[in-house]
């Protein structure tokens, strides 16, 4: 069987840890997993002339507009609480200017913006995707200023969504989390009444299916969690590969989980590497 076409769409990010920049961005993540996973894995974003981490993305086709800072951010996980983020720079809008012909083919189009950054309807437009797919999380959410003394910190916060049903009719699979309908009152209805198939993670409490009308839980794989960044974004992607092998729903979704285990078990990226463990680890994740 031939490799699937994979293009995710999205900001590649600094994620500044402890001092350290290291790289982030759900296009990023979704990227790394395809790649291990074995596709033909492109990638379209915008960077700064200051990106730092240009080793992460080895094994990947990268059409990437280079030019002022990169987008940084540092994430805060309180005990019991929605992650809490600031932003520190933002790259510029990712656009299809200058797209290779064949990048107008994908077997998967990941539209993943970190904050907004993704022309949604532009890229519809110019790739013919067998399953275009949308992680909601980075359109729901924007950078406000925290004081006007401190505009370079600025944190992220919910930011109503209202997306067109013209829209929604060209997409075939929405990922988001619970986290993700903070402030987003009717969302998920609207999604479910125009997208096939909706995929609503729940953390520790696995996942729904939503699809004709039905719910499907799906559970997860126990994890050492060492950095849970990415978590969302790998289910995104196993779920996103399995359904462009063609697995029934429910399969992808354990495969999804399966790689969001393993994402978290290292940072940035550093478990991509057992990434293949996948496909043991869904056969015990709960249907």
């Amino acid at each position: 069987m031939n490799k699937p076409i994979t293009l995710a769409i999205g900001h590649i990010t600094h994620d500044r840890v402890n001092g350290e920049l290291l790289p982030g961005g759900c296009a990023y993540y979704a990227s790394g997993c395809w790649r291990a996973l074995g596709t033909e894995t492109r990638l379209a974003t915008a960077l700064g002339e200051d990106f730092a981490c240009d080793g992460a993305l080895a094994g990947m086709e990268l059409l990437a507009r280079r030019k002022g800072r990169t987008t940084v951010f540092r994430n805060f996980y309180p005990e019991g609480a929605p992650r809490v983020q600031f932003v520190e720079a933002e790259a510029e809008r990712v656009l299809p200017v200058e797209l290779p012909e064949n990048w107008r083919r994908a077997d998967v189009m990941f539209l993943g913006p970190v904050i907004d950054e993704v022309d949604a309807g532009a890229w519809m437009a110019a790739v013919d995707a067998r399953i275009v797919a949308v992680g909601v999380q980075g359109f729901v959410r924007e950078a406000v200023d925290i004081s006007p003394e401190h505009t370079t910190s600025r944190r992220v916060m919910p930011k109503r969504w209202y997306p067109e049903p013209q829209f929604l009719a060209g997409v075939d699979v929405a990922c988001l989390s619970e986290e993700d309908l903070i402030g987003q009152e009717g969302l998920l209805n609207l999604l479910c009444a125009h997208v096939p198939l909706v995929a609503l993670t729940k953390e520790r409490k696995g996942c729904d299916l939503l699809q004709e009308g039905g719910s499907t839980w799906v559970g997860i794989h126990p994890a050492k969690v060492v950095d849970p960044t990415g978590a969302g974004d790998g289910f995104a992607a196993g779920f996103l590969f399995g359904l462009a092998r063609e697995m029934d729903p429910v399969d992808a979704a354990r495969l999804g989980a399966a790689c969001a285990s393993i994402v978290i078990e290292g940072r940035a990226g550093e478990a991509f590497g057992r990434i293949g463990e996948a496909y043991e680890r869904a056969r015990i994740v709960p249907p």
